[in-house]
């Protein structure tokens, strides 16, 4: 590609722009290695393995799996749609029944494995008939092609395939928290749109170094990753261990964090934490949820304005909580409520709040949050059904439940099947989860409904308490006693060394679900 016919609208245009723009600059950094790429390189190398996928008999359009830990072939992996193929990230820890849902429903011809899971794939290779080949990273089982030897004798150069901003770039698969995951269909034109518009607000510059410890399979890492190699950004990659992040960032002066608040959390309670000069950090991008109040001021107070909170969905959408909007919250007590919201709409997003019949609702009524974002898919995968509850008219229906409020800002309540009816009353778990957090003693909190005989369901909490701290039950309960509705009020509560969680630290109440639901006649959720 030269100069004079360049245009940005697919990712075959980014790698190639990028190449010559940051030839010499890295691009990707394995912390765990020193394994480094520069863009030129980086271009290169996903050039030859588009090539080789190519010389196995693959079509524009087929489907490429990758289960893999967080390593730096999967940057690589993940933009092989710059040559019209299409990637398909699996989340490493689904059950074998959930992956082999995904490479089937997905028709992934091809699939890429990390040593670490071969036996898994091994094990589940008669349930995957489509699948042709199995490459292997890092390692050379004998039913497995070799990675680095696969693409050793392909061509560097660009594969020449002709893409458009509606060809599809990968199918990033939903969590899976409620049902099988679905695939949402992900084009070039909605990822480069959205990633742009997400660029704007966190202020990401082209001088940034971005550390990235969330799982490479996550639809956040997408789209921080895609965003952060458009503008040039170098990016270190690694799996999230709290003094191994200090140290990082310290070496090598990283300017942006993203985590989710558990992350942020255990850094800051870590016994090194005062020790770390982590002054180099200009945005901490906090995802997934709201950061408790308590941790947040002391994130805040730790390491400056910086704090940025963002709220999205693999379907697409988003809000987001700026640094002037936590500071605004530290300096007005009045406005620390600010601090429980998932801030406001994202440039070039439009939000509503429905009602069942999807009419919008006053401001500070609880409704359904709906979407209709630039750069937001309109499909899931084969799913046909799902796509039309989902996707309405050009609003995308997210299941979260919430309010606005006056000034704009949104309120997440809970998941739509996680309201807790009670006595015919409406409890938010997400309400009662804020007041348990406030005692000093817990760390993580789960608000679930429970069966009941006389109320249907019943509110119960499950905590789990700060390294070296106890608590019982009964002073949970006897916390929330004058500071909340009596009907809000946990009925019960039980102290757990930990919570079940998603790889992106969602806490996943689905199984918590599962002890007390099981066997019942009516599934109240």
């Amino acid at each position: 590609m030269k100069w004079n016919s360049i245009r940005t609208k697919t990712w075959r245009d980014i790698t190639e722009w990028n190449a010559m723009l940051y030839p010499d600059k890295v691009a990707f950094y394995e912390v765990a290695t020193g394994r480094q790429w520069t863009f030129k390189e980086h271009n290169e190398v996903v050039n030859k393995l588009c090539n080789a996928l190519y010389g196995l008999g693959l079509e524009k359009g087929d489907r490429t799996a990758v289960l893999a830990g967080d390593l730096i072939e999967y940057c690589q992996i993940a933009m092989i749609g710059k040559a019209g193929l299409v990637y398909v990230p699996i989340n490493w820890r689904l059950t074998e029944r959930e992956a082999v849902h995904i490479i089937n429903e997905s028709g992934a011809k091809v699939l890429v494995v990390d040593e670490e899971h071969v036996d898994i794939v091994r094990s589940l290779k008669k349930d995957i008939p489509e699948v042709n080949h199995l490459i292997c990273i890092n390692a050379s089982p004998g039913d497995m092609l070799n990675y680095d030897d696969f693409i050793a004798s392909a061509s560097p150069e660009d594969p020449g395939v002709d893409v458009e901003e509606t060809d599809i770039l990968g199918l990033a698969y939903t969590s899976g928290t409620s049902s099988l995951p679905k695939g949402v269909v992900r084009t070039h034109g909605d990822v480069l749109t959205s990633d742009v518009l997400q660029v704007r607000d966190p202020r990401y510059r082209h001088d940034d170094s971005f550390l990235g410890v969330l799982p490479l399979f996550h639809v956040a890492m997408l789209h921080v990753q895609f965003a952060m190699y458009m503008i040039g950004a170098t990016q270190y990659i690694m799996r999230f261990e709290p003094k191994a992040v200090m140290e990082t960032i310290q070496k090598y002066k990283t300017t942006v964090f993203v985590a989710v608040p558990t992350m942020v959390i255990n850094i800051m309670e870590h016994p090194d934490f005062p020790k770390y000069d982590l002054s180099s950090l200009r945005v901490l991008l906090y995802t997934g949820s709201p950061m408790p109040t308590e941790a947040a001021k002391k994130a805040w107070n730790a390491l400056g304005p910086i704090l940025f909170q963002m709220f999205g969905a693999t379907e697409g959408g988003g809000t987001i909580l700026l640094a002037e909007d936590h500071a605004k919250a530290f300096s007005d007590t009045s406005k620390e409520h600010i601090l429980s919201s998932a801030g406001r709409p994202l440039i070039g997003a439009v939000l509503k709040i429905v009602d069942d019949n999807d009419n919008e609702v006053p401001v500070g009524t609880m409704g359904e949050i709906c979407f209709s974002t630039k750069g937001m898919p309109d499909r899931y995968w084969n799913r046909p059904e799902e796509t039309a509850e989902t996707f309405k008219d050009g609003w995308f229906h997210t299941g979260d439940m919430g309010k606005m409020d006056e000034e704009g800002y949104i309120y997440i309540l809970d998941r739509k099947k996680d309201i807790i009816i009670s006595g015919a009353e409406n409890v938010s778990a997400r309400e009662v989860e804020e007041i348990i957090y406030t005692h000093p003693v817990v760390q993580e909190c789960a608000v679930i409904g429970v069966p009941s005989e006389r109320w249907g369901e019943e509110v119960k909490a499950i905590v789990v308490t700060r390294q070296g701290m106890t608590v019982t039950p009964d002073e949970i309960v006897e916390y929330c006693q004058d500071k909340m509705a009596g009907y809000k009020r946990p009925r019960s509560v039980e102290v757990w060394e930990e919570l079940p969680k998603n790889p992106s630290g969602k806490i996943l109440k689905r199984e918590i679900r599962e002890r007390y639901w099981t066997g019942e006649k009516r599934r109240v959720h």
